[in-house]
């Protein structure tokens, strides 16, 4: 335990802090991240780049990452080591009781040490493969040196967040940021992408849309203003079509997030009575889309990390390479709007519902959200179901059904969507509009709550805080 705690922390606020405060610390998470994301690696190639790489744009929005700075590795350690670190426990690997405040603070310790046995491991693999191109011995230390300080950086910011200088925590944070800053892009970027032709293009649509618009008004030629429907071009160096943000790809953004939004919001309602008010009536509400977020990063991170495993060996010259290994990587990383190949676009729908079913049911019973789970929280709770003999095990048989459904549900929601979104070309793929509304409502719950307490302090008492 004292060698867990040599590691820096953040110490909590004496007291509670008023929202405003909150909020303002929380905007110092996300500038420093940010500063973050544009600050370069001392010692390495910049004029290298990495973002070509087929799944490169998933996994920065996923994990926050930015090729070349101190942002690098982004939230990928913390988020793993967490995801390792609750499967354990909540399995009994680590024989940790997180309802104990001195299992609960080993849990955080643990946390930080694996993350950065994680981000050390990642470093060094960085490094020795190449990827920020040669160097010396001691530039390549200087370099898994500054990617460590990031990492820790990043954890006391979390840390910072959880210990309720802020509001939620920093990896959702910097997730909804990659996310918006995506979408930001794509709409306003002034950035030049130049075709295999030497012709240039303009990124963003909205300053595409003024060049068209110009173009049109002084010329009268209406070719540029048409090709912004569907914008597929060839970038320079490559050799597949490239979307660049078009209107097909705004309004499936569009359409997406309303109906991940309004599907999000839906709830199923189990009703229940109180014993101790005197058997008052009242329902809980189960989310329609039960679980969403880890699912979806378990489920497009394993298929990133298998494309990248396989990503040396692959050759996309036609009738060259191994044939099962092209067929995967194809798969994988299907172009968008690929539409004439309808095999690999249903394998491509039907590996990613499958495998966000399989995690997401994984998961309701390793994070405490299965039917047991829920009915035990109930019983200490003094609730039960009208109707119902008091018992954990009626409980959990009645509510075994809703909860089941709703798990298999959710992942094929979530399945559905991220391929569907990989299909048509959304922007900020579809797993990161998942990512984007899933967030989004949650910090919208937290403020909403806390403005709540702040305007009637006596509720803190009645739910417990």
């Amino acid at each position: 335990m004292d060698f867990l705690t040599f590691i820096p922390t953040v110490t909590r606020p004496t007291r509670r802090l008023p929202l405003s405060k909150r909020l303002f610390w929380t905007a110092v998470v996300a500038t420093v991240y940010i500063l973050m994301t544009i600050t370069p690696l001392y010692g390495i190639q910049h004029g290298q780049q990495q973002a070509t790489q087929p799944g490169q744009q998933l996994l920065s929005i996923i994990f926050g990452t930015a090729y070349g700075t101190l942002a690098h590795l982004g939230i990928g350690p913390i988020v793993i080591a967490g995801i390792l670190l609750e499967v354990f426990a909540f399995s009994g690997i680590l024989n940790l009781d997180l309802n104990k405040r001195e299992d609960r603070l080993k849990f955080t310790l643990l946390l930080k040490w694996t993350a950065l046995g994680i981000a050390t491991i990642e470093a060094i693999a960085y490094v020795l493969g190449g990827q920020f191109g040669p160097v010396t011995p001691v530039g390549g230390a200087l370099i898994i040196a500054q990617l460590l300080l990031a990492t820790v950086i990043i954890i006391l910011l979390d840390d910072l967040m959880s210990k309720g200088w802020g509001i939620g925590s920093a990896i959702s944070l910097i997730i909804f940021l990659g996310v918006t800053r995506q979408l930001f892009l794509s709409l306003f970027s002034w950035d030049v992408a130049v075709d295999d032709q030497d012709q240039p293009h303009v990124v963003g649509l909205i300053p595409a849309l003024a060049a068209a618009i110009y173009d049109f008004i002084t010329r009268g030629d209406a070719t540029q203003l048409i090709g912004l429907i569907n914008r597929g071009v060839v970038l320079k160096g490559q050799t597949s079509l490239t979307y660049l943000p078009d209107f097909v790809g705004l309004i499936s953004t569009i359409l997406f997030l309303y109906v991940l939004l309004y599907l999000e919001m839906m709830k199923v309602n189990i009703p229940v009575t109180a014993g101790q008010y005197r058997g008052i009536k009242f329902t809980i509400p189960l989310r329609f889309v039960y679980v969403s977020v880890l699912p979806i990063i378990f489920t497009t991170y394993s298929l990133l990390l298998v494309g990248q495993l396989l990503l040396p060996f692959y050759n996309p010259e036609p009738g060259t390479g191994n044939p099962v290994v092209n067929t995967i990587i194809h798969v994988i990383f299907l172009p968008h709007r690929f539409f004439h190949d309808i095999p690999a676009l249903v394998l491509h729908y039907l590996i990613y519902v499958a495998l966000a079913i399989a995690f997401a049911w994984v998961w309701v019973q390793l994070a405490g959200l299965s039917a047991e789970d829920q009915a035990k929280q109930f019983a200490r709770s003094q609730l039960h179901i009208p109707g119902f003999r008091q018992s954990e095990k009626i409980f959990a048989k009645i509510l075994e059904r809703p909860i089941n459904a709703l798990t298999i549900i959710s992942g094929f929601i979530a399945g559905s969507f991220a391929a569907l979104g990989n299909i048509l070309g959304v922007w900020g793929t579809g797993a990161g509009l998942i990512l984007l509304v899933e967030i989004g409502l949650q910090y919208y719950a937290l403020v909403m709550r806390e403005q709540i307490m702040e305007m009637y302090p006596g509720l803190k008492q009645v739910i417990g805080r």
